[in-house]
């Protein structure tokens, strides 16, 4: 003890280095006492203890106090070189992933304690190749795993806060969008519970300990460290190809929802969840994919449509000269799920709407997120069934793509998208550049005194910008316009807007803030429709909600009656169907209570103009006619009866059609070679961008 004392009387650095460690473990005493109550909550939720947690980090964090100053005053002047590693090294590593399991389980996943031993041994072995892979690379066992846990300590807030803000787990893909989610993150609360602080805590108790430890690698000359690098490459790139190649996950029985990430995280741990649903990152053909087969396919479809009867029914009706199609961000009516009890109506001019209006539900692929997913269904006609957790703006669209612009546009139509945020989110910008946009109008042509809420562009603001450009364009040129709002955007937790709309009978802020908005967006297609009732120019506007809000689950369940997972296919569908209507300012026969889906919305829209259809407009609106709505869930039989795709009374007439549907897409989408040009566009010349 004496030379540890004189080695800090004589050493600024050692002084420097002791002072370092007080403060360390000052700040998580300080932290664990501040954050006592989130403790035990914590513990009263999962039926521990109410006193458990807490003692426990303390004991934990004077332990490794102890540890770490006995360290620090037995160490040398002068630091021990470096070892090879030995046999007991791995075993602490393996110890390492374990712990790394174990907290990553306990910040992201509630159902932790009723997964299979096997599936958390699948998890720590995972891990532990991990960390090897690391270990390799850094050429240090401590350096990779002061990493790892940093890394997963970093990855548990994120997996976290993903689904807490999304309600959908975070994906590899995701790591495409990252810029989007950034943008719009500050209108998210984050909210500190008991998990994270423990969690952060023993990450800071394990990587001080992992500081302190003596240093180990596994190769020292310059040549061995390359040699070691270079292996440790092939070895990835081994693994990679197995991982992606063998179905090791069909093996150790991990049946990936792709759908519902979050439900294989929760079963068989977040590490082997991720990975396992990583691996269908990649599109694949459908069943009996082949370009003879696509040729059959519209060949039957041409001859089977009712081709004559469509011409027929255009040929009486009006051609609008401006269509404005606008999907509304998070715009969705509850009142089809249930009854929201609502201070006053937040939709009160949509639903005065009578005259020249279609009026309905729309079903989409995506609940809670994921806006441009319903996108690309509205302007392309496919469907996103067959791209569960990914997005084709962002994984796909390489090369030109045809659509609703181009079967505009090859009618003369101009052209322009708009979006009142960053033009990059979604990588838009090159997918409107693929889709043939004329132009694209984001933020930065948007004044800055425009109205905002919550920091987003105002509807009214937005549909402002609408008829601004619809002013500025030639008089009588046909004239097409594609937004997509921001307005009511999640989450609906800022202090500093005021709620005007109370939802009775179930108290929640997100609630009232939310219904609030909604009746703000009301107000705004009143002023843009009042607008083009007086316009001279045959009008059409198309409107339709991306998907449901991100509120809380204890909300859904209050308005729908149970828990989502125990509903029927026909209840939970109800969660997928957003509003949609058609008006124009002149005359059109009135429909209301249609189910349709986004996939179809476009080709209908067109079939009520004089305007000529492609041959895929027109497979579509045949398709329709058997299916009137599908999404990732399931469909809607011509019958009126619902079906998940997997039951076993599904009509296999109807499964049949949707293998032809998807072969189809596959085809536009994807299989650039030999893509049937003919069968989507109406000149038939294909685009050679």
């Amino acid at each position: 003890m004496q030379k540890f004392y004189q080695r800090l009387k004589e050493n600024q650095k050692e002084r420097a280095r002791c002072a370092f460690l007080v403060l360390h473990f000052g700040v998580l005493a300080v932290l664990l006492f501040l954050a006592r109550p989130l403790l035990d909550t914590t513990a009263a939720d999962r039926e521990w203890s109410i006193h458990f947690l807490f003692p426990c980090l303390l004991a934990c964090i004077i332990l490794t106090t102890v540890v770490s100053f006995c360290r620090f005053a037995a160490e040398p002047d002068q630091k021990p070189k470096p070892r090879y590693v030995g046999w007991k090294q791995p075993i602490l590593m393996l110890a390492n992933a374990a712990y790394l399991f174990a907290t990553l389980e306990f910040v992201t996943n509630s159902q932790f304690r009723e997964m299979k031993w096997y599936y958390a041994l699948l998890n720590i072995g995972v891990i532990f190749v991990l960390s090897i892979f690391v270990s390799l690379f850094l050429n240090s066992i401590r350096r990779a795993m002061i990493f790892m846990n940093i890394f997963y300590f970093c990855m548990s807030l994120v997996f976290y806060y993903v689904y807490l803000f999304r309600g959908e787990a975070f994906q590899l893909i995701d790591l495409y969008s990252i810029a989007t989610a950034a943008d719009v993150v500050g209108g998210y609360k984050f909210e500190i519970t008991g998990e994270i602080v423990t969690s952060f805590i023993t990450m800071m108790l394990v990587v001080r300990l992992w500081l302190q430890s003596r240093e180990y690698r596994f190769a020292r000359k310059t040549r061995n460290k390359i040699l070691l690098r270079v292996a440790a490459a092939a070895l990835m790139l081994g693994t990679y190809l197995a991982y992606m190649n063998l179905n090791w996950n069909a093996e150790f029985g991990v049946i990936s929802d792709l759908w519902n990430p979050a439900k294989t995280y929760r079963q068989y741990g977040t590490t082997v969840g991720f990975t396992a649903v990583a691996k269908y990152m990649r599109l694949t053909p459908p069943d009996g994919y082949s370009k003879d087969e696509v040729t059959a396919i519209a060949d039957t479809s041409e001859k089977e449509t009712k081709t004559e009867d469509l011409r027929k029914d255009n040929a009486d009706s009006v051609t609008p000269v401006n269509i404005i199609a606008i999907m509304n961000e998070s715009w969705f009516d509850y009142r089809s799920v249930g009854d929201p009890q609502t201070s006053e109506s937040y939709m009160p001019f949509l639903d005065s709407l009578t005259e020249n209006i279609i009026k309905g539900h729309t079903l989409t692929c995506t609940k809670g997120g994921g806006t441009a997913k319903t996108e690309y269904e509205f302007l392309t006609g496919n469907s996103c069934k067959r791209f569960p957790g990914m997005v084709p703006y962002v994984s796909y669209f390489t090369h030109s793509q045809y659509s609703l612009v181009t079967t505009l546009k090859d009618q003369g139509y101009q052209a322009i998208a708009m979006h009142p945020n960053k033009a990059t989110n979604w990588k838009r910008s090159t997918a409107y550049r693929f889709l043939d946009f004329d132009d694209f109008i984001s933020i930065d042509q948007f004044s800055d005194t425009a109205k905002r809420y919550r920091g987003m562009i105002s509807d009214q603001a937005n549909y402002e910008k609408i008829v601004e450009t619809y002013e500025n364009k030639e008089p009588g040129s046909p004239f097409f316009l594609f937004d997509v709002t921001m307005q009511n955007h999640s989450g609906y937790t800022n202090r500093y807007f005021q709620a005007d709309i109370n939802c009775n009978g179930y108290d929640s802020d997100e609630a009232d803030q939310y219904f609030s908005l909604l009746k703000l967006s009301d107000e705004a297609i009143s002023y843009l429709i009042r607008y083009f009732q007086q316009v001279d120019e045959p009008t059409m506007i198309i409107m339709f909600g991306d998907h449901s809000p991100k509120l809380p689950d204890a909300f859904e369940t209050w308005i729908a009656g149970d828990a989502y997972q125990n509903l029927s296919v026909e209840d939970q569908e109800k969660f997928y169907g957003t509003p949609f209507f058609i008006w124009t300012n002149y005359s059109m026969k009135s429909e209301s209570n249609v189910w349709i889906s986004t996939n179809y919305l476009s080709s209908y829209a067109l079939s009520l103009t004089g305007l000529e259809l492609t041959p895929y407009n027109e497979y579509l609106l045949d398709l329709r006619e058997k299916m009137p709505a599908l999404n990732h869930l399931g469909f809607l039989a011509s019958d009126g009866t619902w079906y998940r795709w997997n039951d076993s009374d599904a009509p296999e007439e109807d499964l049949e059609y949707e293998r032809q549907y998807e072969c189809l897409q596959y085809n536009e989408l994807i299989d650039k070679k030999d893509r049937d040009d003919s069968f989507f566009t109406i000149s038939g010349e294909k685009d050679e961008e």
